[in-house]
């Protein structure tokens, strides 16, 4: 049910304390177990959901919105955060709400910005908790390091830089994943199919993110269900990837994209971590 409180997004001046005047319940971490990361999370958000008072609900779905002037896969997110409570709603629209509830330390609302909750230390410390839970093999420091020089890049305001960076990354961490897990294998620059699960490729060379996506899918059905790894046309964010990654696109270089990217990174290293 969603509860009213004295959250009043015209007037947004006045006392903060008054705003949110309601307790949530809070879960408390199990950090000795890899198959919890993430998951608390989850549960957090998804209760956080469940008892939001209505005008912070309005607030948020406002929010949303403006952001999708700049980056049309909010109006998803917006979506996935509107439904009947007893839906099921996705991961990165609830990681998403997790840090919204930043909006509660301001004593501004005019002062909150929910793209540069990417530049504080719970994004980035929620980040590579769950990444440095990973187990992906030789590549895994360097891969921090690029990680790491994203968020540079994005607290500089390096969008254009930032974007391809996150885009190889999404990529990259699911090859690792398929490699640790033995389902493909690395003959010098190619990766081969190993089980034969895409058909028609010559030599079982895999070539592109859709044929990655289609093998991780026989290791756990789940990561279809991850934003970042639907290879369908119903995600302007999906459908742009090529064309940015190839030049032809140059549109989508701004903060709300790099938001959403991180989101989806977040996403996925979260479940990669209880894949076993």
């Amino acid at each position: 049910m969603i509860h009213k409180n004295t959250f009043d997004n015209d007037r947004l001046d006045h006392d903060f304390d008054d705003d949110f005047d309601r307790e949530v319940t809070r879960i408390p971490q199990n950090k000795g177990s890899q198959q919890q990361l993430g998951k608390n999370i989850l549960k957090e958000a998804q209760i956080y959901l469940e008892d939001i008072a209505e005008d912070e609900h309005v607030y948020l779905q406002k929010t949303l919105h403006q952001l999708a002037e700049q980056e049309p896969y909010f109006n998803v997110l917006a979506d996935e955060l509107n439904q009947e409570l007893d839906a099921k709603v996705a991961n990165d629209a609830l990681y998403l709400l997790n840090f919204w509830q930043e909006i509660h330390e301001v004593e501004d609302l005019k002062s909150f910005n929910l793209l540069n909750v990417v530049n504080g230390q719970h994004f980035q410390t929620e980040f590579f908790e769950a990444f440095d839970a990973l187990e992906i093999g030789e590549n895994k420091a360097s891969r921090k390091h690029v990680i790491e020089e994203a968020f540079k890049l994005y607290d500089l305001g390096l969008y254009a830089g930032c974007v391809p960076i996150l885009y190889a990354q999404l990529e990259g961490l699911l090859t690792d994943v398929l490699i640790q897990h033995g389902y493909l294998k690395q003959q010098d620059t190619k990766f081969v199919d190993v089980y034969k699960i895409v058909p028609g490729l010559k030599g079982h060379e895999i070539k592109s993110l859709w044929h990655k996506a289609k093998i991780v899918h026989e290791l756990n059905p789940y990561f279809s269900e991850l934003a970042a790894y639907k290879m369908d046309n119903s995600s302007i964010v999906t459908a742009t990837r090529h064309n940015m990654l190839h030049g032809s696109e140059l549109n989508h270089f701004n903060q709300g994209r790099c938001f959403v990217l991180w989101i989806w990174l977040l996403s996925a290293v979260s479940f990669m971590v209880t894949v076993k």
